[in-house]
């Protein structure tokens, strides 16, 4: 017989639901923790039952996370990253985590009305997602209780660096305080958003990022001596990428000599030209001028045709294969790209 296929993250959400339905009476936390790749979580988990998860194309927080709480594919969903064209069509783009329109693609389930079905009370600590108040936020976190006032690596909406310690502690004692205020009604789900991304992007995986993560394993180790299942759990990983002024400033002159826009996010944005028909002439001149280790795409080839995920994208995709791409300044790491760090995730389970 074959081994088992790897899941996808939007296998998340069934899997989850098969450990509320199997430790019935008692609490499920989860680690929600952005921007963990799955080697560096092997080697900080050791108790930890721990399996691959690949993520969802592109590897994109707003894609990833949508499908691993709805359990719904990106051309399902239909938010394909982050910057794409309204819901409601046009040329107007959006930046989907400050979007706060009412016509973004409903969630239609999630992990926490699975939570209310089994009787648990639906938790969500929004930890470092507080800030991003938005339409997306609320097709994540449709039918859970927000417990705000718990920060790890946001501090007002920016990225605020504290020792390693300090967020461990933190996390700690959000999960302990909500288990504390509302576990006495029943068994919970209890699901704590720490973006370790942000941490990152900036200084990859270092010592710091190591030092939390085993921390929270340890932390998992003493919450299942206490009856609780925890489960920790990435969206994506990230590689190392730096801005590269030069490309920018080819980009911005193509873009005014060719007659396009720019969406997406990370190591993956598309192109939204002017005039569709020229499509092919345009991905010919970027083919010419791009290196080698840009690849220029049909944006067909990545999102299926027809589905409401394509119509929000441009039509031709630059997708970073080097170092050397289009991000922030301070970045030093990034995501969005097909890179196997980036797609393969952790999915871990004490109990």
């Amino acid at each position: 017989m074959g081994s088992p296929a790897t899941p996808s993250v939007t296998d998340f959400r069934r899997l989850l639901d098969g450990l509320m339905a199997e430790h019935a009476g008692q609490h499920v936390v989860v680690l929600a923790l952005d921007g963990v790749t799955f080697d560096v979580a092997r080697a900080c988990w050791p108790s930890g039952d721990l399996r691959l998860m690949r993520a969802v194309t592109p590897t994109t927080s707003s894609a990833c996370w949508l499908s691993a709480l709805t359990g719904r594919t990106v051309a399902d969903h239909a938010v394909p990253g982050v910057v794409f064209t309204a819901p409601s069509g046009g040329p107007r783009l959006i930046n989907v985590l400050d979007y706060h329109g009412d016509d973004l693609t409903a969630a239609a389930g999630t992990v926490f009305s699975d939570a209310a079905r089994h009787g648990r009370v639906p938790l969500a600590v929004l930890g470092d997602m507080e800030h991003y108040g938005s339409a997306w936020r609320d097709a994540l976190l449709t039918d859970a209780l927000r417990v705000p006032g718990h920060s790890f690596y946001t501090e007002h909406g920016t990225y605020h660096p504290r020792p390693s310690g300090d967020v461990g502690a933190r996390v700690r004692t959000a999960i302990e305080e909500t288990l504390a205020r509302h576990g006495t009604r029943g068994p919970c789900l209890l699901w704590c958003y720490v973006e370790v991304d942000q941490h990152v992007h900036r200084h990859g995986y270092d010592t710091h990022t190591t030092e939390v993560l085993t921390a929270l394993g340890e932390f998992a180790d003493t919450l299942t001596r206490r009856g609780v299942v925890v489960v920790a759990h990435a969206d994506h990983g990230l590689v190392p990428t730096v801005h590269d002024p030069a490309l920018a400033g080819l980009l911005d002159g193509m873009g005014q000599s060719h007659g396009f826009t720019m969406g997406g996010a990370g190591r993956m944005r598309w192109l939204y030209p002017d005039h569709p028909a020229q499509r092919a002439e345009l991905s010919a001149s970027l083919r010419a001028a791009l290196p080698d280790d840009i690849r220029v795409l049909p944006a067909d080839q990545v999102f299926a045709a027809g589905s409401a995920a394509r119509s929000r994208v441009g039509d031709v995709l630059l997708v970073a294969e080097g170092e050397r791409f289009l991000t922030e300044s301070d970045y030093r790491f990034d995501h969005g790209s097909f890179a196997a760090e980036e797609t393969d995730t952790p999915f871990a389970v004490w109990r």
